[in-house]
């Protein structure tokens, strides 16, 4: 029996368990924020700059984040983080303000962010990488992109703006306690070797080093690396859409927040079966190109929303969404693992987590820029042509390279 097989469930199920919570947060601040800023009557470019602003702090400090976590081990950081996305949400109505929600913003999405790279670390650290326990946590996630949504949709509707966001405090909380389960000899004496293990806290701990920067970048260097960044990427081009303007569109043509957040479900729910399908799929297709396809699959589900007219259709298209991303997820934090090598776990996932977060900050500010000038459906159409135009070219350029042999 190998090291991963020996690992208790409890210790699984706490690491599951951070990954639910932390991963979720995102799909229910997309039905949350969107609902909530447009209360504020912004204009179009601004909802861009508030929905964008979420994911500043997380480019600036995953990496840093990373490499704290590959020196002191994932649970210490993922505690401190979990505080703070505790506590956000409580302050949103306290002050209506746009910078106000900027600043605020920004702090929840660098503590959910750097919760789930936690989460992703631990599945290097301790599981090794195991695709079968990436796959694991890509459905237990699903679990919370099930339920959270629409739960706090629901709340929205039945409670108003304060009952919706004590619901997602105290969803926030559960990642806390997730972490403080996961037990400390377990994380530091698995992290790495037995005469290799996490030192403890300082206080210079919490400024950013430029090395453990320069360090992150050269792994780029790494064809499978380099591969998994530019995929995930792109993967997130989607995402950005269905996180900025998807709700912004579906309110405006009078769908409610409780049929929003059904439809981020149903996603979940073929998301979930995707994740423990992967395996099954990777016997006929080679990972790269099913990541390929399942991108491309993805991106389309979501620019056509302005083509759908219909609650059935729209609730189709969400769910089959959930079934390619979810595929998609395990194989990139398995195949990220593999690559990165023991010593870099926390550093590769905070890399691909910086890029991600630069295009989720970016893309929803230039479509809001789009949406001003061409109009909404269009900004649909627009941003999708961008990005599958994108999708095509990493497509043709990792073939050229061998990019398809490397995963």
């Amino acid at each position: 029996m190998t090291d991963i097989e020996k690992i208790p469930w409890p210790v699984q199920g706490a690491v599951y368990a951070s990954g639910l919570f932390n991963h979720s947060m995102q799909p229910m601040v997309m039905v949350l924020l969107p609902l909530w800023v447009v209360t504020l009557n912004p204009s179009p470019f601004m909802i861009g700059i508030v929905l964008g602003s979420r994911f500043v702090l997380p480019i600036l400090f995953s990496i840093h984040g990373g490499a704290m976590m590959d020196r002191l081990g994932a649970r210490p950081v993922m505690l401190g983080v979990g505080l703070i996305g505790a506590v956000v949400p409580l302050l949103i109505p306290v002050a209506p303000w746009i910078w106000a929600l900027i600043v605020l913003q920004m702090l929840g999405g660098l503590a959910d962010t750097i919760g789930w790279s936690g989460t992703q670390t631990l599945i290097g650290q301790l599981m090794k990488g195991s695709a079968l326990y990436a796959s694991r946590l890509s459905f237990c996630i699903r679990i919370g992109h099930f339920a959270g949504p629409p739960l706090v949709g629901i709340a929205w509707d039945v409670l108003g703006p304060w009952g919706a966001f004590i619901v997602l405090s105290l969803w926030a909380s559960c990642a806390f306690i997730a972490a403080w389960l996961i037990p400390s000899p377990a994380v530091s004496g698995k992290a790495r070797s037995a005469s290799d293990t996490h030192r403890s806290f300082k206080a210079r701990d919490l400024l950013p080093r430029m090395s453990d920067y320069i360090a992150a970048f050269k792994l780029l260097a790494i064809p499978g690396v380099a591969f998994v960044i530019m995929i995930s990427v792109l993967r997130h081009s989607g995402i950005s859409i269905q996180g900025s303007f998807y709700v912004v569109y579906l309110e405006g043509i009078g769908i409610s927040g409780t049929l929003i957040g059904l439809f981020l479900s149903a996603g979940a729910v073929l998301g979930a079966g995707g994740a423990l399908l992967t395996g099954w799929f990777v016997r006929f297709f080679k990972p790269t190109r099913l990541l390929i396809a399942t991108v491309v699959a993805g991106i389309v589900l979501i620019v056509i929303t302005p083509l759908l007219g219909t609650v059935l259709l729209l609730l189709v298209a969400a769910a089959l969404r959930g079934g390619v991303m979810g595929m998609s997820q395990p194989l990139m934090i398995s195949t990220l693992a593999r690559y990165a090598g023991a010593e870099s776990q926390g550093k590769s996932v905070g890399l691909r987590i910086t890029a991600n977060r630069i295009v989720n900050m970016l893309f929803p500010v230039i479509m809001g820029v789009v949406v001003e000038f061409a109009g909404l459906e269009n900004g649909f159409y627009i941003m999708g042509t961008l990005a599958l135009s994108a999708v095509l070219l990493v497509a043709v350029h990792a073939r050229r390279r061998g990019g398809f042999g490397e995963a």
